[in-house]
């Protein structure tokens, strides 16, 4: 989390993860006409959603504006394809591939350099490879951090005991650094009331290592004092949230709210992480637009691992019973009813059929090649018969010659 001062105007330094440091230190010796960020891995990254939110100023700026295919080069050349969109400004199909091929846990930390329109350089600090040097930087960090609850000290211990397996070894800086090492200032983070770049898209994301956005104390508010979108604002104990969230996120959850006339989170656990409560909301309107996109087709797979998440969103006090009951009622039909097989063999069929019907213009098509290629070999028999039959004829009378 960031240390901020509400109120005061103050600037004070952002408390960062050794391998946030190293990566800030990578980023700073890239070649500066190829723009770069820094981004840090959380549990929807690499665990859940596999979802990547990119900053959004950077898309607006930098990246196309609409969805496309992005390449990823690692430090070894290896190129892996990925899905940009554009509206949520982030990456979606092939990212999973990327952190399986990499091995990629919750706390490292990449840094992305766009050498090209649509292909970023990646480069990997791993959390769990850290030299002394590193600690040592986490540990002053840390000590200008003394008024951090002990709870949020208690999470921070707790993920730092993720399974150790062996993994690549981050990228040396040296391999990274410019002959003409240049040297400045700690950054330093203002608390101006304005949300940061990296959290204008993250509504994917459960969290991230730094909760950015601006959160200010509020009075306890009732929904039904809501009467439009406008001023409408998730507060999780008494903090606004909403700069965590993209507004489509914050429209659909609203929307969501208004089906059951109630705040869907107003009955949460008290204490929760407010990471952990944006990650919630976003994965809920997630799973909100699923289920209105799901088909007859759908894999019981899919609806099976919605309910699961509900049934943990349920646990944490989230109001998504009627999300639940709507699942369970799409299940019955789909696979448990009378009917529900015939059903589905009808769109199977369907399907079938229609490639079955493009194999079949395939084969016309080829057919219609061969016939064309028959005619053509026609014509040029004809052309040849009279002379061909001239040469065997000639052929004859010299076998047939006397001796």
């Amino acid at each position: 989390m960031k240390n901020k001062a509400i109120g005061d105007g103050k600037c004070t330094p952002e408390i960062k993860s050794p391998a946030m440091i190293r990566a800030e230190e990578v980023q700073s010796n890239l070649e500066p006409e190829f723009p770069s960020f820094a981004k840090s891995l959380v549990r929807s990254h690499v665990g859940s959603c596999f979802w990547m939110g990119l900053p959004g100023m950077f898309c607006k700026i930098h990246l196309p504006r609409k969805d496309t295919m992005i390449i990823l080069e690692d430090e070894n050349e290896n190129q892996f394809p990925v899905k940009y969109c554009s509206d949520k400004t982030g990456l979606s199909a092939g990212w999973r591939q990327f952190c399986s091929a990499h091995n990629l846990l919750e706390g490292d930390v990449l840094v992305f350099q766009l050498v090209e329109t649509t292909k970023f350089k990646v480069y990997i600090i791993r959390a769990n490879d850290l030299t002394e040097l590193d600690g040592a930087l986490g540990l002053l960090n840390l000590d200008a951090h003394t008024n951090t609850k002990q709870s949020d000290a208690e999470i921070g211990s707790t993920a730092c005991k993720s399974t150790k397996r062996k993994r690549p070894k981050s990228l040396p800086l040296a391999v990274v650094q410019k002959k003409n090492k240049r040297s400045g200032p700690k950054r330093l983070s203002c608390n101006l009331g304005q949300p940061t770049e990296q959290s204008e898209n993250d509504s994917e994301e459960v969290g991230s290592e730094v909760l950015e956005g601006f959160k200010l104390s509020v009075p306890a508010i009732q929904f039904k004092d809501i009467t439009s979108f406008e001023n409408f604002n998730i507060v999780v104990d008494g903090l606004v949230i909403d700069s965590e969230l993209s507004e489509d996120v914050r429209n659909e959850y609203y929307k969501l709210c208004c089906s059951q006339n109630s705040f869907l989170h107003e009955n949460n656990i008290r204490g929760l992480n407010s990471k952990l409560m944006v990650g919630t909301i976003s994965e809920t309107v997630n799973i909100a637009d699923s289920i209105r996109a799901s088909k007859l087709t759908t894999s019981r797979d899919e609806f099976d691992s919605w309910d699961k998440t509900l049934k943990a969103f349920e646990l944490l006090g989230m109001n998504v019973g009627f999300l639940s009951t709507r699942l369970r009622r799409l299940v019955n039909l789909a696979f448990e009813s009378e009917g529900s097989a015939d059903a589905r063999r009808y769109v199977e069929a369907k399907t079938e059929r229609a490639q079955t019907e493009d194999e079949i213009r395939n084969l016309e098509a080829k057919l219609a090649q061969l016939k064309d290629s028959c005619k053509t070999f026609g014509v040029e028999i004809e052309g040849l018969q009279s002379k061909a039959e001239t040469y065997e004829l000639r052929f004859e009378e010299e076998v047939k010659a006397p001796w």
